[in-house]
């Protein structure tokens, strides 16, 4: 009976939190497109110049700016405020430009009414209400400039939470972690910025919850999986599970809370349980509203997309995959700022150094009283992203130079586990 009721409060929460998101959709979609039409017009013409992706540093690739995800995100938005708001919001489509492309599209859509050509209703696009929200008083690079803030306000709290219960050594990891995958370029592009925020987000409710019960962490990861389901379109949704809960592994660990290593993975796995069934909900939720909505098969549509992604052939790159971990590959040298998708010499020298020095430093100041425990928790939760690449084959390789920042916990896994195993950590036991 317990157990009943534990799945049906799980569920309550899910559909709580998706009929609060989907209320906001519509209420952006009821807002009259006239009265953004002036900021939209702002924005279409921002993209007049640009590149659909335009390199932002030198030739490195984690700093391109996507502005053709961009383009489409406003074609999409503007498009939700025509016609019926309940319809519209989950018969998402956008006018392409058809050979001039997106940019384009963007312009005559906005300036010309031209009437949306292609089906993107795979997504929930849940930024695209905030996108019609802010550009009531502002266009698309003071709507990056506002996402962009928001992040870097959610990761002063984080840090300050850790440092109010005096883990400044986890803070620093932290905040190292997130400066590995150079946060400071999710400024870039709208669509780079709905995981992170939520992933804070969610770190800093994790922080807060974490000593109530591991009931209140389980119906967190319910909302953090339908939030980041219905704001992100696969970009590095992992890190709204992953960041948190090794905040908590972490946390836990220095204050002597963690328990065994049984413990700790039956943990783990009902938070990603939680997390994947409110993920996945969230998309059948999408495609069957969608379905209804409009009367096409929106399931066939997002399979065969889905298809693609895992494995599907290769198109609109110069490089080309030539072995089954070439996506690892890619990203890896992205987060190492290479100019190419696999350039061998540059990320396998880089990782060299980096897991000689690494391994030194545990070589020489390794304990015996280490915390074992999370180190292993941190590195098998840590190796998920990888995962990730490997099943997201065909995306994580194409789409490198956004999904490469999925590495953040990676990087946080490996920092810990050899923080909390070396001989010079000081170590201070927590209250029970």
């Amino acid at each position: 009976m317990k157990i009943s009721k534990n799945i049906f409060l799980h569920i309550g929460v899910w559909l709580a939190v998706l009929a609060l998101l989907f209320g906001l959709l519509v209420s952006a979609a009821l807002l009259p497109n006239e009265l953004i039409r002036a900021n939209m017009e702002k924005s279409a013409l921002s993209y007049a110049d640009k590149d659909a992706f335009s390199f932002e540093n030198g030739k490195k690739i984690n700093a391109i700016s996507d502005n053709y995800a961009d383009t489409i995100l406003l074609n999409v938005a503007w498009n939700m405020g025509e016609g019926n708001a309940l319809t519209s919001s989950l018969d998402t489509k956008y006018y392409d430009g058809e050979e001039f492309g997106e940019s384009y599209g963007l312009y005559l859509a906005v300036t010309e009414g031209k009437a949306p050509n292609t089906d993107y209703t795979r997504y929930w696009h849940g930024s695209a209400a905030f996108v019609r929200f802010l550009h009531l008083v502002t266009d698309v690079n003071g709507v990056k400039t506002i996402g962009f803030s928001v992040s870097l306000v959610l990761i002063a709290f984080v840090l300050f939470l850790l440092c109010r219960r005096r883990h400044y050594d986890i803070a620093i990891l932290f905040a190292v972690s997130l400066c590995a995958v150079q946060i400071w370029n999710v400024r870039l592009s709208m669509e780079y910025q709905p995981a992170f925020i939520l992933a804070f987000l969610l770190c800093i409710l994790c922080l807060l919850l974490e000593r109530k019960s591991d009931t209140h962490i389980t119906l967190l990861f319910v909302a953090g999986g339908t939030l980041v389901c219905f704001f992100d379109f696969l970009t590095a949704e992992t890190l709204t599970v992953l960041l948190p809960l090794m905040l908590l592994i972490a946390v836990r660990a220095k204050e002597k809370r963690l328990g065994t290593m049984k413990e700790g993975l039956l943990l783990s796995l009902k938070c990603g349980a939680a997390w994947a069934a409110a993920y996945a909900g969230t998309f059948i939720a999408k495609w069957t509203a969608a379905t209804v909505a409009t009367g096409e098969n929106a399931f066939s549509k997002a399979l065969f997309s889905a298809g693609e992604r895992l494995g599907g052939e290769v198109s609109g790159t110069q490089e080309m995959p030539n072995t089954f971990f070439s996506a690892v590959t890619a990203n890896l040298g992205a987060m190492l700022g290479t100019q190419r998708r696999l350039d061998y010499p540059a990320t396998f020298l880089a990782l060299a150094i980096i897991i000689l020095l690494l391994f030194s430093v545990w070589y020489l100041f390794r304990t015996a009283d280490g915390e074992k425990t999370a180190a292993k928790l941190l590195l098998l939760l840590g190796s998920l992203v990888l995962l990730r690449f490997l099943v997201l084959n065909n995306h994580s390789f194409i789409h490198c130079f956004f999904t490469y920042r999925a590495l953040a916990p990676t990087v946080f896994a490996c920092l810990a586990a050899l923080w909390f195993n070396v001989g010079f950590v000081k170590r201070k036991r927590g209250k029970k």
